[in-house]
């Protein structure tokens, strides 16, 4: 039976303790408590994971502790994203094996200028030939400085086993046009929180989003305010997250996730250099934002 790929799912963050090392006590009571929620499943090794900041070990060690502690009905992605194809292929059937329900690929970008569209289709339909679990693709344009267009992802929606993209380009247009170009059961899953209502009522069918190790609540009540035609309430929970949602990832990044995870008494750990955790005065920020969302902030 076919994955279904929707609702909310936080890419969730790589806790470190103080000497860098894994916290994998930290993460299992992280997601104890993310089980309690309405998210529909956990991208671990994702961006927000620090996963480029992970040894291959401590991928699979974080990767086999998310499938061990995910609630039943939690289902689990895999970030297994290389710059190599071959390289690829190893991490997601390697993913598989630690029992990963799906795979998130994101676009090689070393040669970002030998990326053309045929190159990326290419790479993403070996993969996907190859891998024993669905795949996902992942188009971060920020990051990566590679955009996959929506014609090469209507292309790659024709293959049985490429399931759907994490787009978080944060450009609705291009969103749009995916969904209308894209088979029809194609998920197509908006990466940014931002445009989070625009991408819903664009057709997008859920989100992966940082801002959902912070206040998984929140998202899961927008998404489920949408899906029952409460469209003046959808709204104003996207107002109301926007903010704090731009805050823990474009202008503060994972340093800035993990401050607001830890005020609202989740077990982030530290950031790995060179990030940094920000100072007192942005952690006030975003004390502020979350206080204004109904949360009860500790310091």
């Amino acid at each position: 039976m076919a994955l279904k790929i929707e609702g909310v799912w936080p890419p969730i963050v790589t806790p470190f303790r103080p000497d860098q090392e894994l916290d994998l006590e930290a993460l299992k009571a992280n997601l104890a408590r993310w089980n309690t929620t309405g998210l529909a499943g956990y991208l671990a090794t994702g961006s927000n994971g620090e996963a480029v900041f992970l040894s291959p070990k401590e991928r699979e060690a974080v990767l086999a502790t998310v499938v061990e502690h995910a609630a039943p009905d939690k289902l689990v992605m895999a970030g297994t994203g290389q710059e190599s194809t071959r390289a690829t292929i190893a991490a997601t059937r390697r993913a598989a094996e630690l029992g990963a329900h799906c795979a998130l690929v994101v676009t090689p970008c070393y040669f970002k200028s030998q990326m053309t569209p045929t190159r990326l289709e290419a790479h993403f339909q070996a993969v996907a030939d190859a891998s024993p679990i669905p795949v996902l693709v992942y188009n971060f344009p920020q990051a990566t400085g590679v955009n996959l267009g929506p014609e090469s992802v209507a292309r790659l929606s024709e293959h049985p086993n490429i399931a759907g993209i994490k787009d978080s380009s944060g450009n609705i247009a291009q969103l749009s046009e995916i969904v209308h170009l894209a088979r029809e059961d194609f998920a197509v899953m908006v990466g940014n929180a931002e445009v989070f209502h625009p991408a819903l009522a664009c057709g997008a069918r859920g989100a992966i989003l940082a801002v959902s190790n912070v206040i998984p609540e929140r998202c899961v009540e927008l998404i489920q305010a949408f899906a029952a035609g409460e469209m003046e309430r959808a709204r104003r929970l996207q107002w109301a997250i926007a903010r704090l949602a731009a805050m823990v990832t474009r202008i503060h990044g994972v340093g800035g996730l993990k401050a607001a995870m830890s005020l609202v008494g989740y077990q982030p750990g530290v950031v790995r250099p060179p990030l940094t955790i920000p100072g007192p005065e942005v952690v006030q920020e975003l004390a502020a934002e979350l206080t204004a969302l109904g949360y009860q902030v500790s310091r």
